[in-house]
């Protein structure tokens, strides 16, 4: 039993080590930023998969607190704070719903997460004075993306589920 939680404790440790450095790698190239935070996101998935949802949002809570510590880019960790750290929590329990709640959900989240960021950027880095003509069309290119992330991070999970899961657990 005590071998159990070591196991449990290091993995969480190992996938949220994975997710920061994943952050810090989208902080030090200049383009595929969104790219390296979906793929820091693929970590708390295995977290939520092999652990739970509680122990992945503590991989969530852990892995953004030390991106807001450590990157150099507070930007990108902001947003891994406000939709790809919690958002493999999100996709997990709003799978378990049915097929229309669960998309309904997930889009809400999706933009109530850019809202926040639109608003957290607008106010501290562009400090804009008022909505730009722009915002509308943020949405609606956000949400068309945010259809194909959830798609191929299903698709990953599948593979995650058919091919690594098994050899974590292998006897």
């Amino acid at each position: 039993m005590r071998s159990s939680k070591t196991r449990k404790i290091a993995l969480a440790a190992i996938l949220t080590a994975f997710e920061v450095t994943f952050m810090y790698i989208a902080c030090v190239f200049p383009t595929g930023n969104l790219g390296f935070l979906g793929i820091a996101s693929l970590f708390g998935i295995s977290a939520v998969v092999e652990l739970g949802i509680v122990p992945g949002l503590i991989v969530y809570a852990a892995a953004g607190v030390l991106g807001l510590i450590m990157l150099p880019s507070k930007t990108l960790a902001i947003l891994f704070a406000i939709f790809f750290g919690p958002y493999p929590v999100v996709k997990a329990l709003c799978e378990k719903l049915g097929r229309v709640a669960e998309w309904a959900i997930k889009l809400v989240f999706f933009n109530l997460a850019l809202t926040v960021a639109v608003f957290a950027l607008e106010m501290t880095l562009f400090n804009v004075g008022g909505r730009t003509f722009t915002t509308p069309v943020i949405y609606l290119i956000g949400n068309g993306v945010f259809i194909l992330f959830d798609i191929a991070v299903s698709r990953a999970i599948l593979f995650y589920m058919s091919r690594i899961h098994p050899k974590i657990h292998k006897k």
